[in-house]
């Protein structure tokens, strides 16, 4: 396991203290690297004191975060993230975190966390386009309004491409239609989200495969309402999750072969979810694991 050297820990303790009696930003951790980074646009070698609001940004290594509430993360090469007691604003680049549920990861619009124990990538892969992989535990992706975008088991991964914003944004889901006293739902098949579905003409599809286009607004802290416009059949007698199969919001529930959107975000599978090298430069290229 990675012990923290005892020297940088009583730094960064009397650093706390200094910034108390001076009235400065709280210290909120440390931050360490084999190569040269910045912290608001100053350059550090070696290590730093983190204050909460500073601005890191990574040059051609990457570097370590070791925050005072436990959460540890990389930031890998050419990377750039503003960092707070309770969350990450990831700007470019990507980064990798542990305990992830004492933490927030805000990576354009979208917002990462987990209710227990996980360890997570986020990544910006493209404009407007961000990578999130469920490397230890599960991950919840919301948008910037809070509506569940995707549940990631372990080992699985998702790339979201914001091509709209807010409620009025279209949603687009495919799944199982079942029927539970007397109201409708659908697990969609690429983000593992629970929709209750409202609408017209529902008796007729249940138990069948359907896609449903609609407005989708949040129903709590697992799952979402989707109010149809239009509901297609793709194919009949279907078998929900849940019905001899995996239940909704613990499965993997993805597939890399089907997108959907949720107001206005496009969700696809991204297969599993790997550790990746997130140094380079001055350090060595290995992966880097979550720790045991």
């Amino acid at each position: 396991m990675y012990r923290i050297p005892m020297q940088p820990v009583l730094a960064c303790l009397m650093a706390a203290s200094w910034a108390a009696a001076l009235g400065a930003a709280p210290v909120v951790g440390m931050a360490t690297a084999r190569g040269n980074f910045t912290i608001d646009n100053a350059r550090v070698a070696g290590n730093a004191t983190l204050f909460e609001g500073n601005t890191v940004e990574t040059a051609g290594a990457s570097s370590q975060l070791h925050l005072n509430n436990g959460v540890r993360m990389h930031l890998a090469a050419g990377s750039k993230g503003v960092v707070y007691r309770d969350r990450l604003v990831l700007e470019r680049g990507y980064g990798q975190l542990e305990n992830l549920e004492r933490y927030e990861v805000e990576a354009g619009l979208l917002r990462i966390r987990s209710g227990g124990p996980a360890a997570a990538r986020v990544a910006f892969v493209g404009d407007n386009q961000v990578q999130v992989a469920a490397l230890t535990g599960a991950v919840q992706v919301r948008n910037a309004d809070g509506l569940l975008l995707a549940n990631l088991a372990a080992g699985r991964a998702a790339d979201f491409q914001t091509e709209a914003a807010g409620a009025a944004a279209p949603s687009m889901v495919t799944g199982c239609l079942e029927v539970v006293d007397g109201r409708y739902f659908v697990v969609d098949e690429t983000t593992n989200v629970r929709f209750e579905v409202q609408g017209q003409a529902l008796g007729q599809e249940a138990g069948n495969r359907v896609q449903i286009t609609g407005s989708a607004a949040s129903a709590g802290e697992s799952a979402n309402v989707v109010r149809t416009t239009a509901l297609r059949q793709l194919s009949k007698n279907c078998t929900p999750p849940g019905a001899g199969g995996a239940t909704a919001g613990t499965s993997s529930g993805m597939t890399t072969t089907a997108k959907a959107t949720i107001a206005g975000v496009v969700i696809a599978g991204a297969g599993a979810a790997t550790a990746i090298a997130v140094v380079s430069g001055d350090d060595n290229d290995t992966p880097v694991s979550p720790s045991r």
